[in-house]
């Protein structure tokens, strides 16, 4: 899986680096932003050619061979120099980006387990590790799961705790912009965790704790069906209802880190629906058999059979209202349906879509995941890519 890599800083035109000026605080400012706007070029068209590079920024050849050369000596880059056969004359100077000068943790932390992606930064898994946990876990026993799994990540990939660049988490509730789980109905004792804080011991880098919602949000934008779409809704359904928001291509967490939490709306019909079809909302292990028991609901409706069609009607009732609620207010472009019920579209959408079109005035695109049970670590992964973004300017200053 791949994630994009943006990099910030505008290059400066011209001759900036065989200019008459002396050496100095200003002169290695400009080298420092050719540099990093060399190495954005590189990461977006990689491998790519010195005249491709400069095409790319605007730049002079001279001044782009010497970011080039900066950044092949710092280990951001690497030289190819192979050539085509045949051709006469020195082959051209073909640059690559080196992916694996740094590496990001990604996790989703739920009630039932925790999973740890580790990818380098083009977003390519290097490990993966998982691990089944107690529902009834206490807090810090969670925390220590999701210290080793991100221990076996980094052994299994065979990657030193000091080259990661950025480290993100996914899990239910609300979280505070400073990384604290003001609230998670889902997870035991996760109530006012400093979670960020804590696991900031263990990790030279940054380290973010977002939503599971809105991290699932972020993957479906980045490589799902709503792929470049800024206005989104991400429903995120399975015992419980959560939504993430991206407005105007960004993660919308409202004032303090609880929008989206539409569970909250008539919650005791919600927990009807949602028991007669998926079972109660319990931090309880979940049995094979209650999976068993869903899916069999899903095909006696797919039969035509009239007391599995009444539930699953009355489920998407409940589910209409939210996702209308939310449609009427931010006018998305899309609403997407993720969670355990994506592979039940065929019955949801049809009905979603007769609900949202009797009452919105400009009723959204309906669809389902596709990025499926791996959204929420997905997403963090990608966050933690836009925070190395950061990391990875601020190495090439450091190290420049």
């Amino acid at each position: 899986m791949r994630h994009g890599l943006s990099f910030g800083g505008s290059p400066v035109k011209g001759e900036s680096l065989s200019s008459s000026r002396p050496e100095g605080g200003g002169q290695s400012l400009l080298r420092l932003i050719n540099s990093v706007a060399v190495l954005s070029a590189l990461r977006e068209s990689s491998p790519a050619t010195l005249s491709n590079l400069a095409s790319r920024t605007g730049l002079s050849r001279p001044t782009v061979e010497a970011a080039m050369d900066d950044l092949v000596e710092q280990g951001w880059a690497t030289e190819q120099r192979a050539g085509a056969e045949g051709r006469v004359g020195r082959p051209a100077r073909r640059y690559a980006f080196r992916a694996d000068s740094g590496y990001v943790l990604g996790f989703d932390v739920g009630a039932h387990r925790v999973l740890g992606v580790l990818a380098d930064l083009n977003g390519r898994t290097v490990h993966t590790s998982e691990t089944q946990v107690d529902p009834q876990l206490d807090a810090d026993s969670r925390v220590a799961v999701l210290r080793t799994v991100a221990g076996r990540c980094l052994a299994g990939g065979g990657v030193e705790r000091a080259r990661l660049m950025a480290v993100a988490i996914g899990c239910p509730g609300i979280i505070a912009p400073d990384g604290t789980v003001t609230v998670s109905t889902v997870i035991p004792g996760w109530v006012d965790l400093p979670l960020a804080r804590r696991l900031s011991r263990s990790f030279a880098c940054p380290v973010l704790v977002d939503n599971d919602a809105n991290l699932a949000a972020l993957a479906e934008r980045s490589h799902g069906v709503a792929r470049d779409v800024d206005e989104l809704i991400y429903l995120l359904i399975g015992r419980r209802i959560g939504a993430g928001l991206i407005l105007g291509g960004n993660v919308h967490r409202g004032f303090g880190g609880a929008a989206g939490e539409i569970g909250l709306l008539d919650p005791p019909r919600w927990e009807r629906v949602r028991e007669l079809l998926l079972g109660p909302a319990t931090t309880e292990s979940i049995s094979d058999r209650d999976h068993q028991v869903t899916q069999d609901l899903l095909e006696g409706a797919r039969a035509g059979e009239s007391e599995a069609l009444s539930i699953v009607d009355d489920f998407c009732a409940v589910l209409a209202r939210h996702a209308v609620a939310m449609t009427l207010t931010v006018d998305p472009e899309m609403i997407v349906i993720g969670g355990g019920l994506a592979s039940a579209g065929d019955l949801l959408l049809p009905r979603l879509r007769e609900h949202v079109d009797r009452v919105c005035i400009r009723p959204p695109r309906l669809a389902t995941s596709t990025v499926g049970e791996e959204a929420v670590v997905l997403g963090a992964v990608q966050l933690a890519l836009r925070a190395a973004d950061e990391s990875l300017r601020h190495g090439v200053a450091t190290r420049a």
